[in-house]
């Protein structure tokens, strides 16, 4: 279970990089190699900030559809309350996700515990289906 799970956020974890790539791309990297860099620090920064928003919504809002993100639907996981084992609610698998925003201390978190700070917050799991 532990190599599907680590499958599932090592999927999610690319799609979050290119969806963090491809606007950094055209807002920050092509303006610069066409000789369009912005003159005002703060707008390059805003740019490269509004990239990085766009990839962090996707990891607290990934889980949103019932059958979970891209990850856990290709290695057929799901999110289910950690007691009863029933699906929960849509605001349970954002709430779930909202510490993925501190990146490696989830991840040390889950290595070290084999549960991820989300699950203990939202009392959530992930379970084959």
């Amino acid at each position: 279970m532990d190599s599907k799970r680590f499958a599932a956020i090592s999927i999610d974890l690319v799609i979050t990089a290119l969806i963090n790539n491809i606007p950094f791309f055209f807002l920050v990297i092509q303006p610069s190699l066409q000789g369009n860099d912005p003159k005002d620090p703060a707008e390059l920064m805003s740019r490269a900030f509004i990239a990085s928003l766009i990839a962090m919504l996707y990891l607290v809002f990934r889980d949103l559809p019932s059958g979970g993100s891209i990850g856990k639907m290709i290695m057929r996981l799901k999110v289910v309350d950690a007691e009863t084992k029933a699906p929960v609610s849509a605001g349970r698998r954002i709430l779930r996700n909202i510490p993925w925003l501190l990146n490696w201390i989830e991840i040390f978190a889950f290595i070290i515990t084999r549960k991820r700070i989300g699950d203990r917050i939202a009392k959530t799991d992930v379970i084959a289906k």
